[in-house]
């Protein structure tokens, strides 16, 4: 009886068991269909957007997947080519698509083929070494100027050179500059007279002033005194008197011992002698040979090495001094 009552026991025990796991699967299954529908619809309204922002950068981005060779290159020669990029602006993107709202145009300003003048032949090109001059300074006599050339060569580097070096090495520059502004002041005259003959008033009392400063403060001419009172020096003379009234230059002459010059200059070098102190007040003719040739020598141990220089980077010195000295006596006429 025992047994059976135990046997009995555990039977209705497991059919207790299986009605508690069916209403407990039940219960699940209605919590599933009714309870997390509307957890899972309220999940079906939330859209998620994906927004991507492309940041501003100073540099201009092209196409990283278009070669070089592919780009359509245009003519560089034609006036406002344009070459289409892309540009990236701010704009919304979704599903990670980037959208531009706007291009960017780079404009390759070029020349026009038309502005650029395209010499006909070699003899249209304009040489840069060529003479500056308004006119050309005629050259007529030519081959005697260049034999007359040649032979003031040979005294300047025979004679001229060694004497200039050797009064250079031994006079002090100072004492040099002195000499030279002595020389400087006693052409007041010419200086003034040459300024008045072209109605130049601003030069004429600049000559006035500079002479009677540089005559007592500056002990008789040696030191330029004027110069520190903001009066700078004139430089004139009776060749650019002429030029001033229109008279031609004249043809290109090469002097003996005194080089180039032209005809014009030729007739302002006679009247500038006869305005000159040491033609009226030097005792003889030997005084004042003396006096023009220390004025000579004295100026050009200022430039001695500066004429041995341009004989070296010239390829013909007879065409290079001749334009410029041209240039130079065209400069003092138009200053």
């Amino acid at each position: 009886m025992t047994i059976l009552s135990t046997t009995k026991n555990n039977i209705f025990l497991n059919l207790a068991m299986k009605t508690h796991y069916r209403d407990l699967i039940k219960i699940v299954s209605f919590l599933l269909c009714f309870g997390f529908v509307p957890v899972a619809g309220a999940f079906d309204d939330v859209t998620i957007t994906l927004e991507q922002i492309a940041q501003t950068s100073p540099y201009v981005y092209s196409e990283s997947d278009v070669h070089w060779r592919d780009v359509d290159w245009k003519d560089p020669f034609v006036k406002n080519g344009k070459v289409k990029t892309p540009r990236i602006s701010k704009s919304s993107v979704s599903s990670n698509t980037l959208k531009s709202d706007s291009d960017m145009f780079l404009e390759l300003k070029m020349p026009s083929s038309t502005s650029i003048t395209q010499p006909e032949s070699f003899d249209d090109l304009k040489d840069p070494f060529a003479s500056r001059l308004n006119t050309p300074m005629p050259d007529p006599f030519e081959g005697y100027n260049r034999y007359m050339f040649d032979f003031n060569e040979g005294f300047y580097k025979g004679v001229m050179r060694p004497i200039v070096r050797e009064y250079r090495d031994f006079v002090n520059e100072d004492i040099r500059i002195g000499i030279s502004n002595i020389f400087d002041n006693a052409m007041a005259p010419l200086k003034l007279a040459s300024s008045l003959l072209q109605g130049d008033i601003d030069k004429s009392t600049r000559v006035i002033g500079r002479t009677l400063i540089n005559t007592t403060l500056g002990i008789g001419g040696m030191f330029d005194v004027a110069s520190k009172f903001g009066i700078d020096d004139v430089n004139e003379d009776i060749d650019q008197v002429l030029g001033a009234y229109g008279v031609p230059t004249g043809p290109y002459v090469v002097i003996p011992f005194f080089g180039p010059s032209y005809v014009r200059n030729i007739f302002g070098r006679a009247g500038g002698m006869l305005l000159s102190p040491t033609y009226h007040f030097s005792p003889g003719i030997e005084v004042g040979g003396t006096l023009t040739v220390t004025d000579q020598v004295n100026d050009t141990s200022f430039i001695v090495d500066d004429i041995d220089q341009m004989e070296e980077s010239t390829i013909d010195k007879y065409e290079s001094v001749r334009d410029f000295y041209g240039q130079y006596r065209d400069g003092l006429v138009n200053e």
